[in-house]
C-alpha cells in the first residue's frame, strides 16, 4: 500500500493546532509549518483547502500525506477506526483510511488506539509513542488535559489508560468553591511539593481535594498557594495510580513540552521515581519512522 504513492508529508492536526512536516526521499525533515488552524476553528467543508494552503506547494501528483490526531476523529475530516491493544505501532499506516484530493494526492488518515475493558481511547498519542520510544520496554506519560499513560514493549503498544488530570484541575479552579479561594496562578514550589506528597500518599483523593479549601480557612494554606497545591495533589495521585497499574520498574519517559511536563518531572524527582523528558516533537519523529520504514 505504501509503495504506489510515496509519503512526502506528515500532518499532526489537532483540536487547536496544525503542524505539517515535509520529508525528502531519505525521510529527513526539510520543511515545517505550524498554525493555530485546529479542527475547532476550521469548518469541515474547508479542511481540504486548509490542508492544501499549508502544504500544497510541497506536493506533486502521486504524493501521499499521512494525517494523525483529531482530524481523524468523529469530529474531524475522516473518522478512522480504533485498533485494539496490543498491536505493533509500525502497522499504523496499514490500518489507515485513504482519500484522494487535488491532483492525485492521496491522504492516509491514521487510526487511533483503544482498550475495550475498561473503555479507553487515544488519537494522535499512538504516533507520538512510536516516535518517542527507543527502549525495548518503556512506560510513558504524555501529560495534558487528558494525560495518557502507556506501556510499550518491543514496538508493541500493550496497554494504556487516560487520566483527566488537566481537565479536572481546570474545572476545580474555575467552577468550584475548592479553587475559589485561589488568589494567584504563579507556581510555588513548596505548595506544589506538599500537594504531590499528599496526592501520592492518600487513598481518598476525592475528600483530599477539599483540603485545598479547608487549608486556607484554617490558615494552613495561603490563597496564593492553592493553585500550586491543587496541581501537585492531582499530579501526585495520577502518578500513584499509574505506577500501581503498570508495576514497571523502567524509567518513566515524559513526552511533551512546556511547563506542564516540567511539573511532572519535578513530581517524579520529589517522589524518587526515575523519569526522563523526551524531545517535544515526538509526532514528527513518529512520521519520520513511518516514512523511513516504507523503503525497508
Amino acid at each position: 500500500m505504501l509503495q504506489s504513492h510515496r509519503i512526502s508529508v506528515g500532518v499532526d492536526w489537532g483540536s487547536s493546532s496544525f503542524r505539517a512536516y515535509r520529508f525528502d526521499s531519505n525521510g529527513e525533515v526539510i520543511d515545517f509549518v505550524e498554525s493555530a488552524d485546529g479542527i475547532k476553528t476550521v469548518a469541515v467543508s474547508d479542511y481540504e483547502s486548509m490542508l492544501l494552503s499549508h502544504t500544497g506547494h510541497w506536493l506533486k501528483s502521486g504524493d501521499t500525506v499521512l494525517l494523525s490526531g483529531m482530524i481523524t476523529s468523529r469530529n474531524g475530516w475522516v473518522e478512522t477506526p480504533y485498533i485494539s491493544c496490543p498491536f505493533e505501532l509500525s502497522q499504523l499506516p496499514q490500518r489507515s483510511v485513504s482519500k484522494t484530493v487535488g491532483d492525485n494526492i492521496r491522504l492516509l488518515f491514521l487510526p487511533g488506539a483503544c482498550i475495550n475493558k475498561p473503555a479507553d481511547v487515544m488519537r494522535g498519542e499512538e504516533l507520538q509513542l512510536y516516535g518517542a520510544v527507543q527502549a525495548d520496554e518503556q512506560l510513558v506519560v504524555l501529560p495534558g488535559t487528558h494525560s495518557k499513560w502507556a506501556f510499550v514493549r518491543f514496538g508493541v503498544l500493550e496497554k494504556f489508560h487516560t487520566v483527566v488530570t488537566g481537565e479536572l484541575f481546570d474545572v476545580l479552579m474555575k467552577q468550584t468553591l475548592i479553587g475559589g479561594l485561589a488568589s494567584d496562578k504563579d507556581h510555588i514550589s513548596l505548595a506544589f511539593f506538599e500537594g504531590v506528597h499528599a496526592g501520592y500518599n492518600t487513598e481518598c483523593i476525592i475528600s483530599q481535594l477539599f483540603t485545598a479549601r479547608s487549608g486556607v480557612l484554617l490558615d494552613q494554606l495561603k490563597p496564593a498557594e492553592v493553585y500550586s497545591y491543587l496541581s501537585g495533589l492531582l499530579i501526585g495521585n495520577e502518578i500513584k495510580e499509574s505506577k500501581r497499574l503498570y508495576a514497571s520498574d523502567s524509567t518513566v519517559l515524559i513526552v511533551g513540552s512546556g511547563i506542564l511536563c516540567t511539573r511532572y518531572a519535578e513530581a517524579f524527582e520529589l517522589l524518587g521515581i526515575n523519569a526522563v523528558a523526551e524531545s517535544p516533537d515526538a509526532a514528527g519523529a513518529g512520521f519520520q519512522k513511518l516514512i523511513k520504514q516504507q523503503d525497508s
